[in-house]
């Protein structure tokens, strides 16, 4: 007789709620400020009438015609106000725009999936003034192999298609698995996002190598073969706000002109400050934070097998994650660049979303979407990070941040209190307790500003 799932999920549970192994816990942490230079568009309707306008998009589009307006799936700061505004200015120019998601295989590659991880970005067709309309299904459009060799075929969803024309909203940022100089934006949007689970995969099947070198080329088959005339590019700055709005013709993606963005993008990130921590602890990982649920360029792990590990970023001995975000809807991908996670978050693993995600990624996505050693609670997780990162745990340079997004606070221990003070662009701010209720942490999360 077989063994029930769910005997075999509370045996689990049981089994990591005996496992128990102390470490020392500082007592109280740092609460500390990380300042940026941080420019910011001000008005985000402003910013992207104008991207429009001095682009000459809006003259590309033949008036009467239709408009896929497509969109990701990143937690793209002021995301709806830019999708309703491009709706709003694109029917003024009588166009008859529309929106569908350009996200690959993310949300369980499918239409509802992806729908509705739309409306947790804010965009729905009550918030943006335009039909949502979501499918999976997908038109070749032509094959990169036309321009490189050994390229991959190129999909297009099919309502993108059957519009007039299609107009791509995207940031443009560093990726998490690959240097290059295109790397996540809109090129990205047209051969992955539109291509959606076919395109994602063929394009994955090869690792690396495609990102990097078959981007840019197959830009030049979009901008040859099918109706995208372009996109706005949106910079974010180490806030998370909007820096900059920028609109690029078809024959600029994938181009000079978004590679110069990519390298404005890099100069504007955050950072964790420190050269070393030994252990680092995330509130929260998620892929509205990151494709990656936690932004490698960030922790500076890739993870992918035959890629050289070091990404740039801190030396980092171990690596706690505590949650998973909702926006998520059970993708935990991300959390196998973390040492240790808890039950709390394994609990809200979706294992058909982040194995569909995983495998589409091929092998960009195996480790990445490794369960590491999962603790009955916060205060566990933590102890056995602190015990594995190879530093006496009293002494250890302990850092927690909420996520990767969210670098201008963070909690860090006595232990690097001279760093702090040496830094130009840190300061402290209070000295708060740890404290854990039924062993969550409670504080200093409840002292977020």
């Amino acid at each position: 007789m077989g063994v029930n799932n769910m005997d075999n999920q509370s045996s689990f549970y049981q089994q990591i709620d005996s496992i128990h192994f102390p470490a020392p816990l500082p007592k109280t942490l740092l609460a500390v400020e990380q300042h940026f230079d941080a420019p910011s568009v001000g008005n985000v309707a402003e910013a992207t009438v104008n991207a429009l306008t001095e682009s000459d998009l809006l003259d590309k589009m033949e008036a009467g015609g239709s408009v896929a307006v497509s969109v990701g799936s990143r937690g793209i700061a002021n995301l709806s106000t830019i999708v309703k505004t491009t709706v709003d200015t694109l029917k003024s120019r009588d166009l008859h725009p529309f929106v569908i998601p350009a996200m690959g295989s993310h949300a369980g590659a499918t239409a509802e999936g992806q729908t509705e991880m739309l409306a947790n970005l804010g965009v729905t067709s009550a918030s943006v003034g335009a039909e949502i309309r979501a499918t999976m299904d997908v038109t070749q459009i032509g094959d990169v192999s036309e321009i490189v060799a050994g390229g991959p075929p190129l999909y297009q969803d099919v309502y993108s298609v059957d519009a007039s024309h299609t107009l791509l909203i995207n940031r443009i940022k560093a990726h998490t698995s690959f240097r290059g100089s295109i790397e996540s934006g809109l090129a990205k949007m047209c051969a992955i996002g539109l291509g959606k689970q076919f395109g994602a995969a063929d394009f994955h099947r090869q690792g690396v190598k495609a990102l990097k070198t078959y981007l840019a080329p197959a830009a030049r088959i979009y901008e040859r073969n099918t109706n995208v005339v372009g996109g706005l590019a949106i910079v974010e700055n180490a806030y998370d706000d909007t820096a900059e709005i920028v609109g690029l013709s078809a024959a600029e993606i994938g181009a000079e002109r978004e590679a110069a963005l990519l390298v404005r993008a890099k100069s504007l990130m955050a950072s964790l400050p420190f050269s070393a921590i030994d252990v680092l602890v995330v509130r929260e990982l998620g892929k509205n934070i990151s494709g990656t649920g936690m932004d490698t360029n960030v922790i500076g792990r890739c993870k992918i097998p035959r890629q050289p590990e070091n990404f740039g970023g801190p030396d980092i001995g171990t690596i706690a994650v505590l949650d998973l975000t909702a926006q998520s809807h059970g993708n935990a991908n991300g959390m196998g660049l973390a040492n240790v996670t808890t039950a709390r978050l394994t609990r809200k693993i979706d294992w058909q979303a982040i194995y569909t995600n995983s495998l589409t990624s091929g092998v960009l996505g195996m480790w990445r979407a490794s369960m590491p050693l999962a603790m009955a609670d916060d205060a566990r997780a933590i102890q056995a990070a602190l015990l594995g990162c190879a530093e006496p745990p009293e002494e250890a340079k302990i850092v927690l941040i909420r996520n990767t997004l969210a670098l201008d606070t963070m909690w860090v221990s006595a232990s690097l209190r001279a760093e702090v003070d040496a830094h130009p662009r840190l300061s402290v701010l209070d000295e708060i307790a740890l404290s854990f209720d039924d062993g969550i942490m409670v504080s200093p999360w409840e002292m977020e500003r």
